[in-house]
C-alpha cells in the first residue's frame, strides 16, 4: 500500500453546499454529518473507525518527498505512513515523523488554539475518517482538566468550519470537503464516565452510575487528569491536572539507557521499548523489565501520593482506573483504593465516551 497523504487548506468559511456528484445513495450519505470522536493526548490520537480503534503516535515532523518506498517495508500500512499538507507545508505525522523527520516533535501546548500541531493531529485523524468527496462531522473531543475552563470555547471556535483535504493514495489525489459542524469539547476523564455509562448509539445503560459521586483518575503520557462527578455533574474544585504521566518512565528510562548502553533516545522513541522492556543494541535485545517495573512503582507511588493528598477516597462510590498510563499502572495503585476500578480497554475509553456522547447530542442533526 502507498504512501497516504492529506493536504490541508487553509480554512474556508462555514458554509453547507450540496453534493452535485455521485449515486444517489452515496449523496444521502455524504450529505448526512457523521458523528466522530477523537482523543488527542500527549502520547497518542485516539480515535474509532466503526468498531475498530485506531491510534498514532502524537508526533510532527517536516515532511519531504520520499524517493523510494520499498515494496518489502514492514512499514507499508496507511497509519505507518500519514502525510499532511497545511498551506502548502507538508509534515510526516505519527509513525512517518518519528522513522523519516529529522526534528520530530511530540510538545502540545496547554492553549491548543495557538499549537499548531495539535490542529495538524486532529486534522490527519479527520482525514483518515473522510470517506466522501464532501462530508460533514460533529465531533466530540477533549482537554485535560485543568485546562478546560480557560480554553475549551476557544478551541471549539477554532475547529468548527469547513477545510479542503487532498489525500493521496497509490500516487493519485483525492480532493474533499470537510466541515466540521458541531463541535463539544469536554473534560477529557469525562470520556471514561461516558463510556460506563452509555451504549453505542448513546442511550444510558448504567443508570446507577450516573446517581453516584465517581472519581475519575485518567493516566496519560504527559498529565494526570483528576475529575470528580457528582450525579454526572462537574465539581471543579475536586478536578485537577498534574504533569506525572508515562512522560516520567520515558525520562527515567532515558537516563538508564545513556548511563548503561550510552544510548541517546527521543521521548517519542521509547514508546515501543517501554512497551517491550527491551532495547537492541548492536543487534542484541537488551531485557529492561527490571528497571521498567522500578520506574512504574516509582511513578505509581508519585500518583498515589497525588490521590491522597488531593482527595479522602472513601467519599466516593467508585474510583475508575483509565488511560493508558492507567493500564501500565493499575496492579500498583489499586491494592491501595478498594473502590478503585480499572476500565476494560482504558487506553480507549475516553475515545469510546467521546463517540458514545456524539451519537447521544447529535442523534438527529
Amino acid at each position: 500500500m502507498g504512501l497516504r497523504a492529506v493536504k490541508i487548506d487553509k480554512p474556508l468559511p462555514r458554509r453547507e453546499e450540496a453534493v452535485t456528484a455521485g449515486p444517489e445513495a452515496e449523496e444521502s450519505w455524504s450529505n448526512a454529518a457523521k458523528n466522530i470522536a477523537i482523543d488527542i493526548g500527549y502520547g497518542f490520537v485516539k480515535l474509532l473507525s466503526g468498531q475498530q480503534a485506531i491510534r498514532f503516535p502524537s508526533v510532527v515532523g517536516r515532511g519531504r518527498e520520499l524517493n523510494y518506498l520499498s515494496p518489502l517495508s514492514k512499514n507499508n500500512q496507511p497509519l505507518d505512513n500519514l502525510q499532511v499538507n497545511i498551506n502548502g507545508q507538508n509534515y510526516f505525522v505519527g509513525s512517518l515523523a518519528i522513522r523519516q523527520s529529522e526534528l520530530a516533535s511530540r510538545s502540545l501546548e496547554q492553549n491548543r488554539v495557538v499549537d499548531p500541531n495539535a490542529k495538524i493531529l486532529l486534522l490527519t485523524a479527520i482525514g483518515l475518517l473522510s470517506q466522501w468527496e464532501d462530508q460533514k462531522f460533529n465531533l466530540v473531543t477533549g482537554l485535560p482538566t485543568s485546562y478546560y475552563a480557560n480554553y475549551g470555547k476557544e478551541w471549539i471556535r477554532e475547529l468548527t468550519g469547513q477545510y479542503n483535504i487532498g489525500i493521496r493514495q497509490n500516487g493519485q489525489m483525492k480532493q474533499k470537503k470537510v466541515s466540521l459542524r458541531e463541535v463539544c469539547v469536554i473534560p477529557q476523564p469525562f470520556g471514561t464516565l461516558y463510556d460506563q455509562m452509555l451504549n453505542t448509539i448513546g442511550n444510558t445503560i448504567n443508570q446507577e452510575l450516573s446517581e453516584m459521586i465517581v472519581g475519575i483518575v485518567d493516566i496519560g503520557f504527559k498529565t494526570t487528569d483528576y475529575a470528580v462527578a457528582d450525579k454526572l455533574e462537574f465539581i471543579e474544585h475536586l478536578s485537577s491536572s498534574t504533569s506525572t504521566g508515562l512522560a516520567n518512565v520515558h525520562r527515567l528510562l532515558a537516563n538508564y539507557l545513556q548511563k548503561n548502553f550510552n544510548l541517546e533516545k527521543q521521548d517519542y522513541e521509547l514508546d515501543e521499548i517501554v512497551e517491550e522492556a527491551a532495547v537492541r543494541v548492536a543487534g542484541k535485545a537488551q531485557d529492561l523489565s527490571t528497571a521498567r517495573n522500578e520506574f512504574f512503582t516509582e511513578i505509581a507511588r508519585k500518583i498515589i501520593n497525588e490521590i491522597s493528598s488531593r482527595w479522602d477516597y472513601r467519599q466516593f462510590d467508585i474510583i475508575l482506573l483509565t488511560g493508558g498510563g492507567g493500564e501500565a499502572l493499575a496492579q500498583y495503585i489499586i491494592p491501595h483504593f478498594p473502590n478503585k476500578v480499572l476500565v476494560d480497554n482504558a487506553q480507549y475509553a475516553n475515545a469510546r465516551g467521546f463517540q458514545k456522547l456524539a451519537n447521544n447530542l447529535f442523534a438527529n442533526r
